[in-house]
């Protein structure tokens, strides 16, 4: 289980209107269910945890909640959008996360490396960056 600060001050609910949103039931089992878990989860998988949430709400939540700086959001090898926690308080669509991902070739599973950084880049003069995604393949523990 992932802790983050947010629950450790507060609960689902008050961080989704913290962050401007409204806490609809939608809003807050998709940030429990992305809180309790170590993965960046796809739109996929996401809904079939929910008998009750239907895609384009589950969409529309994620879209809010990556707006908002609630999630981040990264491709995997296959070119699937997942989506993580933000494990710091993101402002809006300036994400901060500065962690690498590891995606498994085996079990397709998406996993965040907070620990590990984003290597520095140095940019072109006039290049500005507004995000940086760090996605590792290979084999997970669990396949090796």
């Amino acid at each position: 289980m992932r802790l983050f600060f947010i629950f450790v001050f507060v609960n689902s609910s008050d961080y989704i209107r913290e962050k401007g949103l409204k806490a609809t039931p939608a809003r807050v089992k998709v940030l429990d269910e992305l809180s309790n878990t170590d993965l960046a989860l796809s739109h996929t998988e996401l809904e079939s945890t929910f008998s009750k949430v239907d895609r384009i709400t589950l969409y529309r939540v994620l879209k809010d909640f990556e707006e908002s700086g609630i999630v981040h959001k990264i491709l995997d090898f296959e070119g699937i959008t997942r989506f993580a926690v933000c494990a710091h308080d993101c402002p809006d669509k300036t994400h901060t996360e500065s962690h690498v991902h590891f995606n498994c070739e085996r079990c397709h599973k998406m996993f965040c490396l907070e620990h590990t950084h984003t290597p520095s880049i140095k940019l072109p003069v006039g290049f500005k960056a507004s995000g940086i995604n760090t996605v590792i393949q290979g084999v997970c523990k669990e396949c090796a």
